[in-house]
């Protein structure tokens, strides 16, 4: 199986709008919304599985699923909530045991697409063209549920990942937001002159420290050797002396004493604890930060800046013209989508659900709790984004490029492999140059 992105990856200048990636897939289709009901005095039952389990998002889509059962009174909507990497692990084994629930949450990218390619999930193209239902969505976020040529999932979230700093404390102690690795690097050891963490991390589940390496490995070698590399294009290799500098990068980070003390048995949790308690300067984290900072510090938002990732200095030494990435580029991607499952018995159910849950109502909300919205809104709706979200949005519309997370585009396997080799290199255990030369050994085993 290939996983081959579409590559027009330009943003435009209104919220995001040209952004493309996708992979092929399968294409069993589901039926538009209609009427499914069951036997006099029965109900019929949908399974909703999502990780939006914490404060904000799970009030946004528990009330879309309570408008859906009004709306459908024989129908009764089971919904049961995960912890991130749980999810994934279940989802994993449920897939292989056909045992899906009917509405799955998905982030897209490599994940969706095998499950398409499977025939795992519904071919949601001619469901999405009634009513007008596809215009609903901006085109970037919706791409990243496409799967050759064919939509599989409906976003509901569009995220990035800025390097969030506590303005108050920097003004404290006279401090500038960096603009390049070196003076990230200058910054660093300056803040550990002071006793203060620089960059809070909790790694053990290996994602949080993987967007280090993404940004390191984008600003260095550019975004289209990652593509090219996971297309397989002659002359592009993920053991490429790019992605051996980005590991040496952050090495380099590792070296200054960057990152919060035992980062790599902390979990993401108590680092978000450190950044918000002001016990860290900055935090490398997706936009989903400020609902949770909304909810477990709701004082600390105010304080809340970002920029995008520093920018790496040129090293022509890797070939010409290297190191020369776009230093807009952000880090992000689709952090909320459903998916049907082939296997659901109701499947006009099912996508008059979806409806519900990217409804305008969601949109606004969405808005309110400080995340940035895969669907169409007005411009009342976005001015109801804290001031921290409205600043990320503003990268986001800046960016030439959006790379996707490493870990959701490739396919399952090589993405794991991508994580550890990441954590590996944090710890020292890997050398940077050992850690590419897996990933290109696994690479052309599985795309």
């Amino acid at each position: 199986m290939r996983y081959s992105p579409r590559r027009s990856l330009l943003l435009s200048a209104s919220i995001v709008l040209g952004l493309a990636l996708f992979a092929p897939g399968c294409r069993r289709r589901a039926p538009a919304p209609g009427s499914n009901d069951a036997p006099p005095g029965e109900k019929i039952r949908l399974r909703l599985w999502h990780i939006m389990n914490y404060e904000g998002p799970r009030e946004v889509i528990a009330d879309a699923v309570k408008r859906f059962e009004a709306a459908n009174p024989n129908v009764l909507v089971e919904v049961e909530t995960f912890e991130n990497d749980a999810y994934k692990q279940k989802l994993s084994i449920e897939a292989a045991g056909g045992e899906l629930p009917d509405i799955l949450f998905t982030w897209g990218g490599g994940g969706l697409a095998e499950l398409a390619r499977a025939g795992k999930v519904l071919d949601l193209t001619d469901a999405l063209a009634a009513e007008g239902w596809r215009e609903r969505f901006l085109e970037a976020p919706l791409d990243f549920c496409t799967v050759d040529d064919r939509v599989y999932a409906v976003p509901v979230d569009l995220a990035c990942v800025p390097l969030w700093y506590n303005a108050e404390l920097f003004a404290r102690h006279e401090l500038a937001p960096p603009r390049t690795f070196a003076e990230l690097l200058q910054l660093c050891r300056e803040l550990r002159a002071k006793n203060i963490t620089p960059l809070a991390l909790g790694n053990m589940k290996q994602w949080p420290g993987a967007f280090y390496f993404i940004y390191l490995a984008t600003r260095t070698g550019g975004s289209e050797l990652f593509f090219d590399a996971a297309a397989r294009k002659p002359g592009a290799a993920f053991n490429d002396p790019a992605f051996v500098e980005a590991g040496e990068k952050l090495r380099q980070l590792v070296d200054a004493n960057a990152f919060s003390t035992g980062f790599n048995g902390i979990d993401v949790g108590p680092a978000r604890t450190q950044f918000l308690n002001e016990q860290a300067a900055m935090y490398l984290m997706g936009t989903w930060l400020v609902a949770r900072a909304l909810e477990e510090s709701p004082e600390f938002p105010s304080k809340m800046k970002c920029i995008a990732f520093p920018a790496v200095e040129p090293f022509d030494r890797l070939r010409p013209g290297g190191g020369k990435g776009d230093a807009t580029t952000v880090v992000g991607g689709v952090n909320c989508a459903f998916a049907v499952s082939r296997s659901c018995e109701n499947s006009e159910k099912a996508a008059a659900l979806l409806r519900f849950l990217t409804d305008e109502q969601v949109g606004e909300e969405w808005c309110r709790i400080g995340r940035i919205p895969a669907l169409r809104v007005g411009d009342e709706a976005l001015d109801e984004l804290p001031v921290p979200t409205r600043a990320a949005l503003d990268l986001l519309r800046a960016a030439k490029t959006i790379q996707p997370y490493y870990d959701q585009h490739l396919p399952p396997r090589l993405a794991e492999e991508h994580k550890k080799t990441t954590q590996e290199i944090f710890a020292g255990t890997l050398t940077p140059a050992e850690a590419a030369d897996r990933m290109e050994k696994l690479a052309k085993e599985t795309l």
